[in-house]
């Protein structure tokens, strides 16, 4: 990852200048025939091995081929290198407002690096006036592992490859004579001592063995579509053929379950701890048991994984649970509702120019439809909901594998309370109490 001196933006395409690169396409617009027609290219043999990349001025989703398959994804900003599943890839790149593709064809090797790159960090980083590169040959030859090292300088990477400690391949940027004396790593020395160069960035990186992705070998067009967005749909329980809640399904997946981390509560000793879950999979809701002990039914049969057909009902312990498009859902029986009577104490989260009064719950995330909808790449599309349980007391519930600061205290789940500072990536909030006048 490369910047300009004293600024955050970047700078030209890092990914790029690694050498020996055939670039197959350039500044196509992203969109679905785009991918159609990269999928076809690798079809073809056009790209064996390299990447796609999708980018804007900020921002560029990484998608490795091997073997002309997908590999394995990840993301470059000004943060610097990052990991992405390419499950996630579709939707992060619909999120880029004008971007534009690239196709990359290179060096199995080559790829392999920039998967060192997206996956781990470098277990140095130093400039040559300070770490001599003959001094880090010695003690990886020492360990016998391999390794790799990449040479930045003036925006170009000599790259160095070692198997077992040895020096096996080096590879020098376009325009820069191969020194061609003595050993690969006498090579690479020459090149990095050679007069009158200025000092250089050297990054050295001990962990090669990088695992594909779980959906590595899916074309882009197929990961494009497990990837559409779901439909609104409202999750509408009833339990005797009563209403009694209602809760806006927010993908990819919502657990049911009488465990409080749940996304779908249901607080009743016939429902298992983690009951089923909902999920929207290549464009279909598909439900799935997870082992509970009362099971789970659609239309009164027994399933262990099935798709939704429209009109399905869901048999989850004494409740039964059906999707409908939200106009079409009746509000639950008032005795559901936890609203509190006029004068009664009422708890607020405030900040960031907000002030939301809780309510049965409040849902924080990145997806559309949530409550509190925040930025960041780090927010999850459900991260946490607040919910109201008797007596005023305010649950606070994250998903899985999210986490909140609450007066500076990492935390998945807690109870808040008026005072608490509430932090969700770099938002800040805090709870207030005030009056309910109605």
């Amino acid at each position: 990852m490369q910047f300009s001196p004293g600024s955050k933006k970047m700078r030209h395409m890092s990914l790029v200048n690694f050498p020996y690169l055939q670039i197959v396409m350039r500044g196509a617009t992203y969109g679905p025939e785009t991918l159609a027609e990269i999928d076809g290219m690798l079809a073809e043999g056009s790209c064996d091995n390299g990447w796609l990349e999708i980018e804007t001025a900020e921002t560029r989703l990484v998608c490795l081929f091997h073997q002309a398959k997908t590999h394995l994804a990840g993301m470059v900003d000004e943060d610097g290198f990052s990991d992405l599943s390419l499950a996630e890839l579709p939707a992060r790149a619909r999120q880029l407002e004008g971007a534009v593709c690239n196709l990359v064809a290179a060096d199995p090797v080559l790829v392999l690096l920039v998967a060192v790159h997206l996956r781990n960090r470098p277990a140095v980083v130093a400039s040559t006036d300070l770490l001599d590169p003959g001094h880090v040959l010695q003690v990886l030859a020492e360990r016998g592992t391999d390794a790799a090292l990449a040479l930045e300088r003036d925006g170009e990477r000599t790259l160095l490859f070692l198997q077992k400690g040895q020096p096996a391949r080096v590879y020098f940027p376009e325009g820069v004579n191969d020194p061609g004396e003595g050993s690969v790593a006498d090579r690479f020395l020459l090149h990095a001592f050679a007069p009158e160069c200025p000092v250089s960035r050297i990054e050295v990186f001990q962990r090669l063995n990088i695992e594909p992705d779980p959906n590595a070998g899916k074309s882009l067009r197929q990961l494009e579509i497990d990837a559409t967005p779901p439909p609104p749909r409202n999750m509408l329980v009833q339990l005797a053929s009563r209403t009694v809640l209602q809760q806006g399904f927010l993908p990819p997946t919502v657990v049911i379950g009488r465990d409080f981390r749940c996304g779908l509560i249901l607080n009743n000793l016939s429902v298992s701890r983690r009951h089923a879950k909902l999920c929207w999979e290549g464009g279909k809701f598909f439900v799935e048991d997870l082992g509970s002990a009362n099971g789970t039914t659609i239309n009164g049969e027994k399933i262990q994984r099935q798709a939704l057909a429209p009109g399905d009902r869901i048999g989850v312990g004494k409740f039964e649970i059906q999707l409908a498009e939200p106009p079409e859902i009746s509000q639950p029986d008032a005795t559901m509702l936890m609203m509190p009577a006029a004068g009664q104490s009422v708890l607020s989260l405030v900040g960031e120019g907000r002030h939301m009064p809780l309510g049965p719950e409040l849902t924080i995330g990145r997806a559309r439809g949530v409550d509190l909808r925040l930025k960041g790449w780090r927010i999850k599309g459900l991260h946490a909901r607040i919910k109201s349980e008797a007596h005023g007391i305010h649950r606070l519930i994250c998903q899985t594998g999210a986490s909140i600061l609450l007066n500076g205290r990492k935390t998945s789940a807690t109870f808040v309370h008026a005072g608490d500072k509430l932090q969700v990536g770099k938002y800040k909030f805090h709870f207030e109490d005030s009056k309910k006048n109605i």
